[in-house]
């Protein structure tokens, strides 16, 4: 009898101690996924309403959704609680717990892909940044068309030909390129704050640069990987 009870013992522990893993093994999963599929999805809407409002000279100004009170609901009736069974922790077995588990795992390591379907861009941060994007997009794009500036291997804009503008205006164009890269930097930073992971900055940067390049217009100039300007 005691040799029973004391496997009994030693077996639930396992099971904790196989519970506890899981939990950690999940937790590791989520930090660790950058959703690329996603992350091309929202570049790809982005960068053509930008481009769109560059080539219409308008700016729309995306707002965040407004949200109604929630209705009020009167309190459900108490109902009295039902008296456990006293026999229903007896009734469970190392089996079932294990089960148990398994399920949990795998529906806690599926979970990130599944919340990673589509990135938040609603917050007001990125609202923001979007709508900045895309009123200095207007002023931007005839020296994008004049190949005055181009864009970079890592989603920005740098002066390609200086010299495709007057003399007086070129303190201007580098006090805008200035502008319009500073907020670049702060649309990805807040689609990867708003997303909850201030770590995904860099990916989210480099998916967007890609974007810019092959959604360009024909004309547009920018830099390859190995930093030579080329022109689409």
């Amino acid at each position: 009898m005691m040799k029973q009870a004391l496997l009994k013992n030693r077996t639930w522990q396992a099971l904790l101690m196989l519970g506890m893993l899981m939990g950690l093994s999940a937790c590791v999963t989520v930090n660790i996924y950058f959703p690329a599929a996603a992350a091309k999805r929202l570049a790809d809407q982005v960068v053509g309403e930008v481009y769109k409002a560059a080539a219409h000279g308008a700016v729309s100004t995306p707002t965040a959704p407004t949200l109604s009170a929630p209705a009020q609901v009167a309190p459900a009736p108490a109902v009295p609680a039902a008296a456990p069974a006293p026999s229903a922790f007896e009734r469970l077995t190392p089996a079932h717990v294990a089960g148990y588990l398994l399920a949990t795992s795998f529906s806690a390591l599926s979970t990130p892909a599944e919340a990673a379907a589509d990135l938040n861009a609603s917050s007001p941060g990125v609202q923001a940044a979007r709508a900045q994007l895309e009123s200095i997009a207007a002023q931007m794009r005839p020296y994008f068309e004049s190949g005055a500036v181009g864009w970079t291997a890592n989603g920005l804009v740098a002066i390609h030909d200086a010299s495709a503008v007057p003399l007086q205006a070129r303190a201007g164009l580098s006090g805008l390129v200035s502008s319009n890269n500073s907020t670049l930097q702060n649309l990805y930073q807040q689609i990867a704050n708003a997303n909850g992971h201030p770590d995904w900055e860099g990916q989210i940067q480099q998916t967007f640069a890609q974007t810019w390049i092959s959604k360009a217009p024909a004309g547009y100039w920018y830099q390859n990987a190995s930093g030579q300007w080329q022109k689409k």
